[in-house]
């Protein structure tokens, strides 16, 4: 998974892997599903749900970006992580896990992350 490599690759470089699949006219060789390719997601406020930008109209700022990097770098100072980032046991696991390291690594943030 090339997809979370900080910016070496493309914001949805991941995704243009599938188009170097066979086609169908391939016998044996097609991908037997269809990948969907979305672009960003997220949870919005307003929505009250999560979405995507082809399904949800709202401003950035009723947008809560769920990127990896950024609960890692949330979770690894100890910050806190805004609300319906995650569920609430899965995110008190995550922070017991965290808060048991004894070597921090700082975590850089790069655009994708940001959603910039």
């Amino acid at each position: 998974d090339h997809a979370g490599v900080g910016d070496f690759y493309g914001m949805f470089e991941a995704q243009t892997i599938f188009d170097k699949i066979p086609t169908p006219s391939e016998p044996g060789k097609a991908l037997l599903c269809t990948p969907l390719k979305i672009d960003w997601t997220f949870y919005c406020y307003k929505c009250d749900g999560m979405a995507s930008l082809r399904t949800c109209p709202h401003d950035k700022e009723d947008r809560v970006l769920l990127s990896g990097t950024m609960l890692r770098k949330m979770l690894s100072e100890g910050g806190d992580l805004p609300d319906h980032f995650g569920r609430d046991e899965v995110v008190a696991i995550l922070r017991k896990y965290y808060e048991s390291l004894t070597d921090k690594v700082e975590i850089k943030l790069h655009g994708a992350a940001t959603g910039d």
